[in-house]
């Protein structure tokens, strides 16, 4: 149990993974292959997604070590011995160059697969530690655990099922994941605003105010929205619009009996 709270999966499992797998059903279904035969490859990518997920978490956990002890903020890798904390990362590291040769010849997975360590790394490591630098870092992390995530599901889905790239539905997949992935990290920084300026961190959120974004948040919310709508109208399927509705219903009824808050950022 120890290990799944240093790699913090219950931050990525439950909340990034299902919506990557959605896109690769959805990616498959304008193909005439049936999803039980990638679903090995669904798979795949999911594993080579989960490692950089571990890597992000644990680099981020020990980059932020000095600044969450500072604050008195705990930290899931202040108990390891510091000889051997890089040791996750580095597996990770290795897990992942075992995946960009295996997408190899498929150049835009490769790409892309690249690209989410490469934003990883800028967020948390100095010198660069776009964490630190406003908005460099929230558009670091939505790229990184987003943007380019779900990039990777469209076109490696898209070469094991002999499409073509649809660059429209690439697009739309593309705006959409980069405002829920802007909205995610936002959230977060808005949540430890008081800890970052108590240590002078140059969060985004800490050199704003809250009630200064409100604007902004609905301006993402509704591109957001927007690609989704464009999602839907490529699918045009009954099927995902009943579970549309389903779901908004939940979100009413719960907002209604429990008076859960509806939260943009």
């Amino acid at each position: 149990m120890k290990t799944f709270k240093t790699i913090r999966s219950q931050e990525w499992w439950t909340y990034k993974l299902p919506p990557l797998l959605a896109i690769g059903y959805a990616t498959c279904s304008f193909s005439s292959t049936p999803l039980f035969k990638i679903s090995a490859q669904l798979l795949i990518i999911l594993i080579s997604l989960v490692a950089g997920a571990i890597y992000v978490s644990v680099i981020n956990d020990i980059t932020d070590l000095e600044e969450d002890l500072a604050s008195g903020k705990s930290n899931r890798i202040q108990n390891i011995p510091p000889k051997y904390r890089w040791l996750i990362p580095s597996l990770c590291l290795l897990i992942g160059l075992v995946f960009e040769y295996y997408f190899y010849p498929d150049l835009l997975s490769c790409l892309l697969y690249l690209c989410s360590w490469i934003v990883f790394s800028l967020y948390s490591i100095k010198p660069f530690r776009l964490k630190n630098r406003g908005i460099f870092g929230v558009l670091a992390d939505a790229c990184g655990s987003h943007l380019f995530t779900s990039l990777l599901m469209v076109a490696n889905v898209s070469y094991h099922t002999n499409q073509n790239i649809n660059w429209w539905w690439f697009s739309a997949i593309g705006f959409w994941a980069l405002c829920f992935g802007l909205r995610g990290i936002l959230w977060h920084q808005f949540a430890d605003r008081d800890n970052d300026i108590s240590v002078n961190l140059n969060t985004y959120a800490s050199k704003i105010k809250p009630e200064n974004f409100v604007i902004k948040s609905r301006i993402i919310f509704l591109i957001e929205i927007i690609a989704l709508f464009f999602i839907l109208y490529q699918l045009r399927s009954i099927s995902v619009l009943v579970g549309l509705v389903i779901y908004v219903f939940l979100v009413v009824a719960r907002f209604k009996l429990y008076k859960s808050r509806v939260i943009l950022i």
